[in-house]
């Protein structure tokens, strides 16, 4: 029996999220579209422009390279407050180990209930819809200014009483252009097999990421100005660009801003954060076009 849902203001967001799992699916689509949500409020108040920039415990899903630049024990906790009754809450932690630094995260996608019909229209129950991932990753220098990861993510999505799971696998690296404050990423994401929704079997979102970030100090203003872009690829589609900027005065506060090209829903994102000690709280709004709404991401960083 399909699941399908009645209110028309949530049918662009099921296209948007629901559509690649069995229960929506279409031809060459692909599965667990949560993945492709980005975690942090700080890195998506940039436009989520953040695989060269990614050096907090988040970097275990922008880049698990990253977590080669991590200084000591890191908790990132965060809300994302997403379109219609969406929510998505993700927390994770990095600590040094060895040579590199170990990071662990959590991420949960889901909706209240949601209205279930049969084949020919008839309303049957509500049905839930949740989607979990589960991700361990290192990152380590191998080279003088070259830094090196990979990640593990378990994910499992639920619909109803069906669900899917599998195993995925991120590799991904990061080079320091010595003093200039120039930064390169590139990573590759979701490599894995094909899980299976009741009979049909999807594709996960393959993900290439390939981008740079420019820090440099403003003495002038006592403050630390950041640029960075990225070019996405994601499996069964184009090519898309982000690029991002933040203004960091006296490491305490910062104002954010970014831009996505090549999105039907997504353009614009703006940020703030406040730091005092060890702690750091990032807000982002990202408002989405077609009357979807705003998304409001909170997320808090602490130095253990």
């Amino acid at each position: 029996m399909r699941l399908l849902v009645r209110a028309a203001s949530l049918l662009p967001l099921l296209a948007l999220v629901l559509a690649p799992s069995a229960a929506l699916a279409q031809a060459g689509s692909t599965g667990f579209a949560s993945l492709k949500l980005g975690v942090g409020a700080r890195p998506m108040g940039m436009g989520s422009a953040y695989v060269a920039l990614a050096d907090d415990p988040t970097a275990t899903y922008w880049n698990a390279a990253g977590l080669a630049g991590l200084r000591g024990t890191q908790l990132t906790v965060m809300h994302n407050e997403w379109i219609q009754d969406f929510r998505h809450e993700y927390a994770a932690v990095g600590t040094p180990l060895g040579k590199g630094a170990l990071g662990f995260s959590f991420s949960g996608f889901y909706t209240s209930e949601l209205e279930g019909r049969d084949d020919v229209g008839n309303v049957t129950q509500p049905f839930g819809f949740n989607d979990i991932a589960m991700t361990a990753g290192y990152g380590r220098p191998i080279a003088a200014g070259l830094d090196a990861g990979a990640a593990v993510r378990y994910v499992r999505e639920m619909i109803a009483d069906e669900d899917a799971t599998t195993i995925a696998f991120d590799l991904g690296t990061r080079y320091r252009v010595g003093e200039s404050g120039l930064a390169l990423g590139a990573a590759v994401q979701n490599l894995g097999g094909k899980p299976k929704f009741v009979q049909e079997s999807f594709d996960l979102p393959m993900t290439m990421r390939f981008g740079a970030a420019w820090t440099r100090p403003l003495g002038g203003l006592r403050s630390q100005g950041t640029i960075t872009s990225e070019i996405r690829k994601a499996r069964s589609e184009d090519a898309r660009f982000h690029l991002g900027g933040e203004l960091l005065y006296r490491e305490r506060i910062a104002l954010r801003a970014g831009g996505k090209f090549g999105y039907d829903e997504e353009d614009l994102s703006f940020g703030i954060g406040i730091a005092h000690a060890k702690i750091r709280f990032d807000y982002a709004l990202v408002p989405l076009t077609s009357d979807l709404g705003t998304a409001h991401l909170f997320s808090l960083t602490a130095r253990l």
